[in-house]
Formats: structure tokens, sequence, C-alpha cells
């Protein structure tokens, strides 16, 4: 708005001093740089809304990602603890101690409850993590935008008089076009950047998750092996009954 009320003031100016032709070439230089300032202000929304709308994709895709590696290792669990009961609710117990796998019944029960609470451990880490990652992902983005949009040709007036010195504006239009030009490549640039820092960072605390799961998940397994082996060596039960 600002620019388009200057235009019409300088419209003004030329009519009034068809003589000046240096004040006139300030209005025609500034005439010629506005539709390229504009433009590019406009390509360069439509670049950072495709990020945006980029980084959305990926953390829609992230949470599907994680629901499924959730699914993945709960189901581990509840496989496992399944089997560990089935085993032992078809021992004979006229050999088995039906009180001594009561006993392992109760401690598997609380283990796996146990592993629920490393789950969850590992599920805040992910998800503080991930709200670190996407604050910064769309911090630089506003920032980018901010930038962007940025838009200073009224400053090419200050410390010059458009009748004056008139060419020295123009000489500031030309520089401004040019630096204009040559923010593109940057820009495209960050935005790549910014793009693939993000996924590897969803990426890295999808692995770190996984890794976390693991690991509740091995300690399970491992008391289900002491589990078979009080299951035999106390209880008396027979592991290789199906």
């Amino acid at each position: 708005m600002r620019l388009l009320v200057l235009l019409l003031a300088l419209g003004v100016i030329g009519r009034n001093n068809a003589a000046r032709p240096g004040a006139l070439e300030v209005i025609d230089t500034f005439k010629q740089i506005v539709p390229k300032y504009l433009d590019t202000i406009g390509e360069d929304q439509q670049q950072i809304f495709k990020l945006q709308h980029e980084g959305t994709a990926a953390l829609i895709q992230f949470h599907s990602d994680m629901v499924r590696v959730k699914e993945t290792f709960v189901r581990s669990i509840t496989l496992q603890e399944e089997k560990l009961l089935d085993l032992m609710n078809v021992q004979n117990t006229s050999v088995a101690d039906g009180q001594c796998m009561q006993f392992i019944a109760s401690a598997a029960k609380e283990t796996v409850n146990i592993i629920g609470v490393a789950y969850t451990t590992c599920v805040n880490k992910a998800d503080e993590s991930m709200g670190d990652t996407v604050l910064s992902y769309y911090g630089t983005i506003g920032t980018l935008e901010q930038t962007s949009t940025n838009v200073r040709l009224l400053d090419v007036f200050r410390g010059d008089n458009v009748f004056y010195t008139p060419y020295n504006i123009v000489t500031k239009l030309r520089q401004k076009e040019t630096d204009l030009l040559g923010s593109r490549a940057p820009l495209e640039t960050a935005l790549k950047v910014q793009k693939g820092e993000f996924e590897a960072d969803l990426e890295e605390i999808r692995t770190s998750y996984i890794e976390c799961m693991t690991i509740a998940e091995m300690s399970f397994r491992s008391y289900i092996e002491l589990a078979h082996r009080q299951l035999s060596y106390i209880c008396g039960a027979d592991l290789a009954n199906p």
C-alpha cells in the first residue's frame, strides 16, 4: 500500500516536472522494480506455504509410524504373556504346583505393568523431542517468511532528493533489483535445507524411540526366560507340554 501511494505521488511529480529527466527516471525505475518485488514475494510465499504443508505431511507420517511401532511392541508383550499363561493353564496340577504357578502368573502381570511404565517413558521422550523439533522448524519458517516479505524500497530516498540527486536514487533502485535477483537462490536453498533437516530430525526421534522400546521389550523377554526356569525347576511344570 505504501508503495502504491508513493507511485501515485511520484506520478504527480513527473507530470509537473517534465523537464527533469532524472526525476522521471526515478519514477520509471521504481515502476519497473515494484512488480518484480511483488512477484518475488508471491513466489516466496508459495514456497514457504509448500514447506509448511510438507512439514505437516511429515508430522502425519511420523505419528502414523510411531503408532505402528508402538502397536508392534505392545503386541509382542501381550503375545509373550499370553503364551506364558497358556503354558501354565495346560499343566497337570497333580504334578505342577498350582500355587507356585499363580505366583509366577502374578509376577508376570506386574512385570507387564512395569514394561508399560518403560513404554510410557519412551514415548514421553519422543514427544518432548518432537515438540522441540517442531517448534524450531516452524519458528525458522516464520523467520524466512518475515524475511521474504520485508520489502524495503522506500529507503532508497533516504539521504537523497528526487530532484537534486535523482541518479543516486536510481543507482540504489538498481542495486535493489540486483539484490532481489540474488536472493532467490539462498531462499530456495534454505527451504530445502530446512525440510531435509526436519525430516532427518523426525527420523532420528523415531529411531531413538524404537531403541528405547526394544530395550524395554528385551527386558521382558529376559523375564519370560526366568519365568520358564522357575516353572520348570521350582513349580515342576512340563515346558514341553503344548
